[in-house]
């Protein structure tokens, strides 16, 4: 299905964003409203991390260093983050942040990012930035750096996430469906078969075991919420020792397997940090986050629980592969993505107690 074309309109609103007299007009009549010694802004430097202006989509998150005057002569320097997407999508992250950071996740060891506010010409989602850096640049400046103390760290906030009273909360919460991905099945198999007809096959032949196997599950396992994108670029904190750790982007918030956030993470983490940790370390720390996850030696968790992780690392690693596939422009490991993909999926359907290829 053919994107329909942005409007020239829709551009020009989320390109304000890097517009310093629009941004400082907007921050001087709201951030009143989160700072009680707030009086006007004095100095704002912007930043693009994402400037994309498309035929089909507009996406952009700049940082602004903000310097303001408060009501009794001073200044303050804070840093806030705009989030945007033509599609509409922070909205939703912007309501899913507040709910948490409403419900528990504003203080303690296990917090998300402050959200300040949504912008709806701007299709834009304002909030604080999360102090430190994510837990993706420790291992890759420094990949000899022990990671178990943080990883440790990362399963007891999302076990926390998924004990969230979610039906508590008057919000109505997406399901998480296998196939609504971006783009969709419909779409990108006959992509692959156009290229490569054994390729074509190969992922239509995964989608549709995929979608039984997790049919399957979903039929008799109790859901919870879930990140739906729980990997180390999204994990901020301020050292590999930290006691405490920030979540940013909650996008893909939703209902559904639990095991899904501890499929995506360990297969993520292993497709981020192939290049700089070692193979067996890499195994490893994939059986720590599991065990830290479930409290329980490796060899002590169900098998059905097991199933269901490799079901969740063999989709994200299929979702890198449709990812990967249209970045022409880069050196494509599509192949062997899709190899691991196919790998993963075979542990679940043979009942293997094992996460780890090789």
């Amino acid at each position: 299905m053919k994107k329909k074309a942005l409007s020239e309109k829709t551009k020009a609103a989320v390109a304000k964003l890097l517009e310093h007299d629009f941004v400082c007009d907007v921050l001087d009549k709201r951030l009143g409203d989160y700072y009680k010694d707030f009086k006007r802004v004095v100095q704002i430097e912007s930043e693009a991390y994402k400037r994309h202006l498309g035929i089909t989509s507009a996406v952009f998150v700049v940082d602004y260093k903000v310097k303001y005057q408060t009501k009794s002569g001073g200044h303050k320097n804070i840093d806030i983050f705009a989030s945007a997407h033509s599609d509409g999508s922070r909205l939703g992250a912007y309501q899913k942040t507040k709910i948490l950071y409403e419900h528990g996740f504003d203080k303690g060891k296990f917090r998300v990012t402050t959200p300040l506010f949504f912008l709806k010409e701007q299709k834009a989602f304002f909030y604080i930035s999360s102090p430190g850096q994510s837990l993706f640049n420790f291992f890759t400046q420094d990949p000899k750096v022990d990671l178990k103390p943080a990883m440790h760290l990362a399963t007891a906030w999302i076990k926390k996430l998924h004990s969230f009273d979610y039906q508590a909360v008057n919000f109505v919460w997406p399901n998480f469906k296998i196939n609504a991905m971006v783009p969709a099945p419909r779409q990108f198999i006959p992509d692959f078969y156009s290229g490569d007809e054994k390729r074509g096959r190969a992922i239509e032949g995964l989608v549709s075991d995929l979608k039984k196997m997790v049919d399957s599950y979903n039929r008799k396992i109790d859901k919870v919420l879930i990140y739906g994108d729980y990997h180390p670029e999204n994990i901020i904190i301020t050292s590999l020792k930290a006691r405490s750790l920030e979540m940013i982007d909650f996008t893909d918030l939703a209902i559904g397997d639990p095991m899904m956030d501890i499929g995506i993470f360990i297969q993520q983490f292993d497709f981020m940090g192939h290049n700089f940790i070692s193979r067996s370390e890499m195994n490893d720390y994939k059986t720590f986050f599991v065990e830290a996850y479930f409290g329980k030696k490796f060899e002590k968790i169900e098998i059905d629980f097991i199933n269901r992780i490799n079901i969740y690392q063999s989709w994200a690693a299929m979702r890198s592969v449709v990812f990967i596939f249209y970045k022409k422009d880069v050196e494509n490991p599509v192949d062997g993505l899709l190899r691991d993909a196919i790998g993963y999926l075979s542990l679940a359907q043979e009942g293997k107690h094992k996460i780890n290829l090789s």
